[in-house]
This record gives C-alpha cells, sequence and structure tokens, in this order.
C-alpha cells in the first residue's frame, strides 16, 4: 500500500524558523513516500505576515526543492513571516506541509542605540576584567513580542530579570571586527514582563581584545580596543504600543568577580566580589559606575546566521592521581575543546588553579602545557582560577574562554577530591551529526571517531587547527576537511559566514591570508594556492554535497580574483610559494624543518592546485551561466596542465617528480594524468607503498590525494592496510599510543587534537561504505553507491541526512555472498557500481538486475526507494 506524500525538515537558509535574518530567504524542504521512483513535479511557496500575503510562487513546474530563492514583496526589518509549501509528485498526489516561519533582524534600519563601554575601562592593556552592564526599565502594558538585538565584543551574555538569554556561548562569532561584525538576535519574550524589568550584560575580552604576545600578531590586530556593547530591546506590548531600549549613557557599569580573561590565556574568578542579583529587578546599583559612548568597532553590523558556540555535552572523568607536587590530575577519557566545571571544598579565600593540557609530561603524571603553550609569549596558557567565597562546597566554570584538553590539573586542594570534583564540558559550533560510518574493522571504526572529535573539537564559528595552541582559521587544514564536515554534519551556514570572513580578508590584488580571520598576518607565508584552496574548494564542496548555487555565486568573483594573482605568482605557468605536503612522516621534533621535509616538492603540488582551481572556476562559471569567464579559465587550466605535465612528468618511464607517494596520487587525484595515463600510475602508487612495506609516506595534502586515488581506483583494501599498520607512522600507531583524536605528527609529536589528517572519514564514506554525490546532479539529487564488498571487510553500514533526506548503504559480504541495503530518498536516483563481475549475478526480491558495464565496472541505475539487493 502506497503511503501518502508527505513534506518535512523546512528550512530558510538551512536553519529551521530562524529569527534575526538579515540575507534573502532561501526555502528547502524535504519530503517522503512509500511509492518508488517519488519525484516532485511542481511547488508552490506562500509567505504571509500577520496582515496578510507578501508572496506567492503559484504552482512552479520543477523537482526543485533546495535554496528557492524569495521572490515577493521587500522585507521589512524585525518581521515574523510564516510560509509553507505545497507540492505535487509524479503520480499526481498533492501535500501541504506545517506552517514554518522566518522572522527578519535589522536588516538595513538604523540603530538608535549607541556602543557603550564601562567608565573603568581605559584602554585596551587594562581591560582585564570583565564589565558588568544593567538597565532598568517599565513597561506601562503586558509585553505581547520581545526580541533583543545585541552585540558584546569580544563575547557577551546578556541577561533579562535575571535569566540568560540564549543557550549559546562564547557569542558573538569571531570576524575581522572591523569590517564586519555580528549581533545575535534573541525571543525574550518568556522573560519580560509587565511593570519593572532589568536588561543586564557582562563582556568577556575574546578575540576583540586578545592582548596575549603571539607569532600570530593577535596583540597587534587592527580591530583591536576596549570590550564594548551596543543592544537594542524592542517590545511590542498589548496596548499597540512598541517600546525600544537601547544602550546609552543611561545604563550602569561595575566591576564583578571575572577579574581576568583572556581566550589565549584563561579566566580568573573570585567568587568573593560575586554581587548577588546583579542582572534582577531589586539590585540596589547606587555604588555602580557610569557608562560613557566609545567608537564603534568599524565593522558593518550584520546578522549572526550560523549554528552557535553551545555546551553540547559532559562526561566526569574517567580516573584520577596526585603528582609530586601535591597537585590532583583527572583524565576526562576524551580529548575535546570547552571548559571544567570544578566543585571543590576548603576555606573562603582559598584559591584553585585549573590547568589544562592534552599532553602529560614524560613522568605520565603531570600535565604538560609547555608543549602547546610555547606560542604564547605572556601570561598563563590553558589556566583558570577560582577564589571560594564560603567554607562550604562551591561549583563553577568560566565563560569566556575555552581550552583543549584530556586532562584537567587541580591546585590548590588541601583535601583529596572525588571523581565528581570536575566535569568536562564540551563545547563548539552545535553542529548537527548528518552521517555515520561503521563496519566489521574496529580500527576503521576508532579512526572515525577521531576524525569526529577532531572536528567538533576545531570549529569555534571558525575552523581551527587546534583547540588549545593556536586557534587560528587555518585556511588548508579546513579545505582538506571540507568533504567530510559535510558528510559528519551540517556547516553550511557556518561555511557561508566564513566564506564572508575571506572577502574581508582579501587583499585588492586577490590575496588572502593563510588564516582567516586575519590580524594582518599570513599574508607573507602560507598563504600558497594549496592552503588558499579553501577559498575555490568550500564553496564547491558545498555546492557538490548541497546544491547550494548561492555559495558560488556570492564568492564568485573573489574566488576570480585570487586565480588571478596566482597567476601573477605564475612563471611561465609554474607557482611555487605553498607550504607542501605538510607533517609527513618524520622523527624528531614537531618543528618546522621536520614538518616541512616532505618529499613532493611544494612547487608540484602548489601548480597541481593552481590548476585545479582554474579547472574549478571554468566549472563554476558555467553554472552561473558565465560562458566567457567559462572558456577563460578553461583555457588556464590547459595552459597549467601543459606545464606541469612538460616539467614534473617523464612520460616515457612513467613517473612524477618527487618520486613518492604524494606526488604520483597528485597527479591522479589533480586530473593531470590522461585517461590512458591512470592505470599505469596508480600501479606505480600502489609500488611505491610496497617498497615502504605498505606503511604511508605523505603528509596532509598526500593524504587526500593518495588515499582517494586508491579508493577512486578500487584498491581501498591498500588503504586499510597502511592504517592499520602497528608501526610508525600509521593512525594505529596513533590509537596505541593513546589518540582520541587525531594527532598533528605521525610520531605523535606536536598538537594532540588537529583535524588536518580528517579526510580519512570521507574516504571510508565514499570508498568503503560506498556514498558518494555526483557533480552533474549536485546535492545528492543523483547518489553514487559504491560499496566495497570486495575490500576484506565483512560489512559496512554508512548513512547520511542529505538535504533530500536520508540516505543508506549497508552491505555484507557472508563468504562471497552479497547482501546490500539501500536507501533513496524522494526525488533523487542512484547509480550502483560494482565490480563487472557481478554483472548478471544481483537480485532484488528474485529478479536479476539489468546492469550497464563500464570498463571494469557494472553500473546499476535505480529510482528512489528501498532496496534489498543480494547475490
Amino acid at each position: 500500500m502506497s503511503q501518502e506524500l508527505k513534506l518535512y525538515d523546512l528550512t530558510v537558509n538551512y536553519l529551521i524558523n530562524p529569527i534575526g535574518l538579515d540575507s534573502r530567504p532561501r526555502f528547502s524542504w524535504k519530503y517522503t513516500s512509500d511509492n518508488r521512483g517519488c519525484a516532485q513535479s511542481s511547488y508552490r511557496i506562500v509567505v504571509e505576515t500577520a496582515t496578510g500575503i507578501v508572496w506567492d510562487s503559484g504552482f512552479v513546474e520543477s523537482g526543485q526543492s533546495l535554496h528557492i530563492s524569495y521572490d515577493g514583496e521587500d522585507l521589512a526589518p524585525r518581521t515574523k513571516y510564516v510560509w509553507k509549501v505545497s507540492i505535487r509528485d509524479n503520480s499526481n498526489k498533492e501535500a501541504d506541509s506545517k506552517s514554518a516561519y522566518f522572522e527578519t533582524g535589522k536588516l538595513d534600519e538604523w540603530w538608535q542605540a549607541k556602543w557603550i563601554t564601562a567608565d573603568f575601562i581605559k584602554k585596551p592593556d587594562l581591560a582585564m576584567e570583565a564589565p558588568y552592564f544593567r538597565k532598568k526599565f517599565h513597561l506601562a502594558s503586558k509585553p505581547v513580542d520581545a526580541k533583543l538585538y545585541i552585540c558584546g565584543l569580544g563575547y557577551c551574555r546578556a541577561f533579562i530579570n535575571g535569566e540568560k538569554c540564549g543557550d549559546d556561548e562564547l557569542s558573538t562569532a569571531f570576524t575581522r571586527y572591523d569590517s564586519t561584525v555580528l549581533y545575535m538576535t534573541y525571543d525574550v519574550i518568556e522573560s519580560i514582563a509587565e511593570g519593572e524589568n532589568v536588561l543586564a550584560a557582562v563582556l568577556g575580552n575574546g578575540w576583540y581584545n586578545c592582548f596575549a604576545q603571539d607569532p600570530w600578531n593577535t596583540r597587534q590586530a587592527t580591530w583591536r580596543s576596549s570590550p564594548k556593547l551596543i543592544v537594542e530591546l524592542c517590545v511590542k506590548c498589548e496596548d499597540g504600543s512598541e517600546v525600544i531600549i537601547s544602550s546609552d549613557r543611561s545604563w550602569k557599569s561595575s566591576k564583578g568577580p571575572i577579574i581576568y580573561n583572556g581566550i589565549r590565556n584563561g579566566e580568573f574568578y573570585d567568587a568573593r566580589l560575586e554581587m548577588p542579583g546583579w542582572n534582577d529587578r531589586g539590585f540596589g546599583e547606587d555604588n555602580w559606575g557610569q557608562v560613557y559612548i566609545t567608537r564603534p568597532p568599524g565593522g558593518l553590523l550584520k546578522s549572526f546566521e550560523l549554528q552557535p558556540i553551545r555546551r553540547v555535552m559532559e562526561f566526569i572523568p574517567v580516573k584520577k592521581w596526585q603528582t609530586p607536587d601535591g597537585a590532583w590530575v583527572f583524565d576526562t577519557g576524551q580529548n575535546a575543546s570547552g571548559v571544567a566545571r570544578i566543585k571543590v571544598s576548603g576555606k573562603a579565600g582559598t584559591e584553585i588553579t585549573v590547568r589544562y593540557s592534552d599532553i602529560l609530561e614524560d613522568d605520565g603524571l603531570t600535565v604538560n602545557t609547555r608543549a602547546i603553550g610555547g606560542f604564547i609569549k605572556s601570561g598563563e596558557f590553558q589556566t583558570d582560577k577560582y577564589t571560594k567565597k564560603t567554607d562550604d562546597i562551591e561549583e563553577w566554570s568560566p565563560v569566556f574562554v575555552y581550552h583543549g584538553f584530556q586532562y584537567v590539573e587541580l591546585a590548590g586542594l588541601d583535601y583529596e577530591p572525588g571523581l565528581d570534583a570536575v566535569t568536562a564540558i564540551v563545547m563548539n559550533t552545535d553542529f548537527k551529526k548528518r552521517g555515520d560510518f561503521v563496519c566489521s574493522d574496529e580500527l576503521l571504526n576508532q579512526v572515525q571517531r577521531l576524525c569526529w572529535w577532531s572536528t567538533i573539537s576545531n570549529y569555534h564559528s571558525i575552523p581551527t587547527d587546534c583547540p588549545h595552541r593556536e586557534k587560528n582559521g587555518w585556511t588548508g587544514d579546513a579545505s582538506l576537511s571540507a568533504e567530510q564536515t559535510l558528510l559528519n554534519f551540517d556547516p553550511m551556514p557556518a561555511y557561508h559566514k566564513w566564506m564572508n570572513d575571506f572577502k574581508d580578508a582579501q587583499k585588492p590584488n586577490g590575496c588572502i591570508p593563510c588564516v582567516v580571520p586575519s590580524t594582518g598576518w599570513g599574508y607573507g607565508w602560507g598563504n600558497g594556492p594549496d592552503w588558499s584552496s579553501a577559498l575555490t574548494l568550500i564553496p564547491w564542496y558545498t555546492y557538490l554535497y548541497c546544491g547550494d548555487k548561492t555559495i558560488l555565486s556570492d564568492n564568485y568573483e573573489i574566488i576570480k580574483k585570487h586565480c588571478d594573482f596566482m597567476l601573477l605568482m605564475a612563471e611561465d605557468y609554474i607557482v611555487n610559494y605553498g607550504i607542501g605536503d605538510w607533517c609527513p612522516p618524520f622523527e624528531g621534533r614537531a618543528i618546522a624543518v621536520n614538518m616541512s621535509s616532505f618529499k613532493a616538492p611544494s612547487e608540484l603540488t602548489d601548480t597541481a592546485y593552481f590548476f585545479n582551481t582554474a579547472d574549478v572556476i571554468s566549472k563554476i562559471a558555467l553554472i552561473l551561466g558565465e560562458e566567457e569567464d567559462s572558456a577563460k579559465y578553461s583555457k588556464l587550466a590547459d595552459e597549467i596542465k601543459k606545464a606541469f605535465r612538460k616539467k614534473y612528468f617523464n612520460k616515457n618511464n612513467m613517473t612524477v617528480a618527487g618520486d613518492c607517494q604524494t606526488s604520483t596520487a597528485c597527479m591522479i587525484f589533480q586530473g593531470l594524468a590522461e585517461e590512458n595515463e591512470k592505470e599505469g600510475l596508480t600501479d606505480l602508487l600502489i609500488s611505491q607503498i610496497e617498497e615502504l612495506d605498505w606503511h604511508l609516506d605523505f603528509g596532509i595534502l598526500g593524504n587526500k590525494y593518495v588515499m582517494h586515488t586508491l579508493g577512486d581506483s578500487g584498491h581501498g583494501d591498500i588503504g586499510f592496510r597502511m592504517l592499520a599498520q602497528r608501526t610508525f607512522p600509521s593512525p594505529k600507531r596513533w590509537i596505541d599510543l593513546g589518540a582520541t583524536t587525531l594527532w598533528e605528527c605521525w610520531n605523535g609529536g606536536g598538537s594532540h587534537n588537529h583535524h588536518m589528517f580528517s579526510d580519512l572519514s570521507a574516504f571510508m564514506y565514499k570508498f568503503v561504505g560506498g556514498i558518494s554525490p555526483s557533480e552533474n546532479e549536485p546535492g545528492f539529487r543523483h547518489i553514487n553507491f559504491r560499496p566495497a564488498v570486495d575490500c576484506g571487510l565483512e560489512f559496512a553500514k554508512v548513512r547520511h541526512e542529505s538535504m533530500y533526506g536520508l540516505i543508506e548503504c549497508n552491505w555484507h559480504n557472508d563468504g562471497g555472498e552479497i547482501n546490500i541495503e539501500l536507501k533513496i530518498p524522494a526525488g533523487t536516483c542512484a547509480t550502483l557500481i560494482l565490480p563487472v563481475k557481478y554483472k548478471d549475478n544481483m537480485s532484488e526480491d528474485g529478479q536479476i538486475l539489468i546492469g550497464t558495464e563500464a570498463g571494469e565496472k557494472v553500473h546499476y541505475e535505480l529510482e528512489s526507494g528501498e532496496y534489498i539487493i543480494k547475490t
């Protein structure tokens, strides 16, 4: 019996019922039916306000259900819009959605509020403590709607009548504050009341006033200034009136218990200075000081339109021990980003020092912050301090910092604490989990977990390299991990935000830095074609995995401009100013000379990325209807390819300069080999791996090249073999040494929480489990299933919640008997790709499937629905 057509998961700009929207709304939805081959044939979107319909698309003959742009009347600021969608399918069934909504932000509306700061703050270097603010106001009528528009730099926690606004942390997001500043929007109707009210806030320094001395010139950032605040609370009342409470000179300010906070250092809290009720009604503010109007940060105020940082999970340590100097160390059992909540006894005035790290000293007892804190030249590193106010048990956690850690050290206790003295609080941009991978090999499952944890640990409004040592938005790391991030999570709104950061960072000649946002550092080193590929590839991957043309059109000009900059840097179409295959296997300390001891010439990998950029731009141009540009960049790509092949490829003996795994795989992966050369080059790659006793010999560039090349050519089993090596170098070696996240260096040196090798997860999704999108029908409108049924595993199960719905591929190989279970969402289709030996051997419900031979493969074309296919 067929199921009724149903609509679900309505989103606007990837978000469910967003408020504070300044960008143009784009509508997406999913639908489901048990009917195989169900596909939408037309849709109708209706958008209305309380006063009537503002857009009725009428029924549009189209199967498109993603990213439909609003095309109605001009949107008004601070207005709620309700929308519905109706669809018809190819069986003439019709379905109507439930109502969803979005609410606009300030749009281009003038801010009547002023930027304010506390009267005791005189200059940034002295703004170590957190300023507290409050404003009393009266409402003469019952409020029926209340929205808070607020930006506090660097971080802000807002309260109304003692209740915290929102469940986010460390807001607002890190940007180049003198170009763009993001304001938050909160629905506060549940906190506000008729009569007396109090609006309050406390500010942290965050990245806006990062005073630590470091190599990245954060202290010298062009935007750096003292914490400041801008607020508009807009209240609509039952009597029809509207009241706007704005930041101005009438506010009050004070110092408080947060006596020090630095994002690269830590937070110090003296509970004896607490002001009970400071953010609520009935508090005496006679001793509070004034505020003054201060200069704006310089950047345009825009709405925060991505997932916020949240406290996403908590766990108790698994063990503890005492150090020789009397401190207590707690092992949380998992490397992560966040903070610790402590629960401590002791006399009033006792100072508890909390230090964090993911590395222990050689004695195996003491927390080691030297290994990851060496770049920070001022203040204590990853150190929080709490001073008790009573003799009773007290609990506390910092609010304006986050750390990277597995180990937490408490010093200052005069007793043995229980394990519950520390709770690890995991904090990161709150991505929704969209994918799962599990298989019969526990090693691969462990590698997947390492990738998962490293990814969430390293997203805090921007993708960072590590959550402790640097916290920088390294472009190359994010570029290389983007595919797996899109498979495992929903980073799309955050990627849109980060691409805007690239716009703010780009020089007039097209140059971009190697870290984004940038303080001004990173334009003279590390920003070659390899790392800067993020500017081209993250929009491209977002299009490929989510069908999002907007991210292409929004960034088209800056992508072209950057490619033109590379051309300026080229000599005879060869470029050589990148980092290269960073962190190959080496022995010794994790220092630059070792981390750059790779075999593949950096000019080879740079030129390959230059080719890739030009090639991708030619594709983007066609998608956007820019045919002249497409021809221009296609011709450029051809010239680069000729230059690459002439300089680095010896066709006579089929070798690539560098004579290593990275060089050989680079030529195949980046599309620089001709079709009739791929088999020979793949054989060469395999022989290079065999010569090293099946060990890997690559850094982070080769990690993607080699594993994808092996998977794409049907040799994923060799990739598994490299990963499973128990001796250096291999992920298995990391795991044997206790890794719960990916490490920076194969020998265990450097950071113990880096996501730059996390494309291993994409390899497992695409070439073990067997799910990948199609470039010709992006967003998984057409799915390629390529299960590695002959790779030596007994089973693999992979799932991905695509923009169209849930995709699943679960396969088993029981002594040669193959069973494949597939789920293909409504509105999509798929190709199942198997070795050609399975032609005429696969059946469903007793019916032999008819496939088409394609070289050494057989292709089965499938419409939407669920399948169980067997030998």
